[in-house]
């Protein structure tokens, strides 16, 4: 598998008067087809690792590439549209919209894009579909549990059928049980459908699934574990 992410040189550092130095130097490849975990203790840089790469953050030194194309550089618009055409997220307080049911949010996306109204219905049913929800499709999130909603939210991430789908913490708000069936879930999209994942994690349960682990102390890049497959 090629690289199509890298890193190169990323430095972070947060102004204010301490200047805190949340990344120092890192470099990083993602292949694609990768399942791969970012952990580290709480103020490791795993976060704004991940935002980086997701483009909701730029560096402020180094780069942040896709298949070769620096990304991290862009105007503000082109990289809306790069992030809206070829990322998908997934946050660990679902983020979904209240007032529109699990079909409507996983449309969402599809709408930004202006897709048409029958071909973006189609694909976020497809994606429903995919996530075990069909049936829940004209729910609200607050007739949904936790791990429905969680759900909702990784079908929301896939339906432009991203490049790349980034996780922040996803299983942190979820008990051991129902973020095993997330991890299940995500791990069968990685499997059958080729999706790429990148998880920002420090549970266990994450990262013994992760093929590849890749460990940040202090902003720093301090191990990278592959697994056998």
């Amino acid at each position: 598998m090629s690289s199509f992410v890298e890193v190169k040189g990323v430095h972070k550092i947060y102004p204010g008067g301490s200047k805190v130095a949340a990344l120092r130097g890192v470099d990083l490849k993602i292949a694609r087809g990768e399942f791969t975990a970012l952990a580290g203790p709480s103020g490791s840089g795993k976060s704004t690792l991940l935002n980086l790469i997701g483009t909701l953050d730029r560096p402020t030194k180094g780069t942040v590439s896709y298949d070769g194309h620096v990304v991290s550089t862009l105007d503000a618009d082109p990289l809306s549209d790069f992030r809206l055409r070829s990322l998908g997220f997934v946050f660990q307080a679902y983020n979904l919209i209240p007032v529109l049911t699990a079909a409507e949010n996983v449309e969402y996306p599809l709408v930004l894009q202006n897709a048409d109204p029958q071909e973006r219905r189609a694909l976020a049913l497809e994606a429903l579909k995919w996530v075990g929800l069909t049936e829940y499709a004209e729910r609200r999130p607050d007739l949904l549990s936790g791990g429905q909603q969680q759900r909702v939210a990784v079908a929301r991430a896939i339906v432009t059928r991203p490049s790349l789908v980034l996780a922040d913490e996803p299983t942190a708000n979820l008990d051991s049980k129902t973020g095993a069936q997330l991890l299940d879930l995500m791990e069968g999209l990685n499997k059958d459908h080729g999706i790429t994942f990148l998880f920002s994690s420090h549970d266990g349960a994450v990262l013994e699934r992760a093929r590849r682990v890749v460990r940040l102390q202090d902003g720093e890049l301090k191990a990278d574990e592959v697994r056998p497959r």
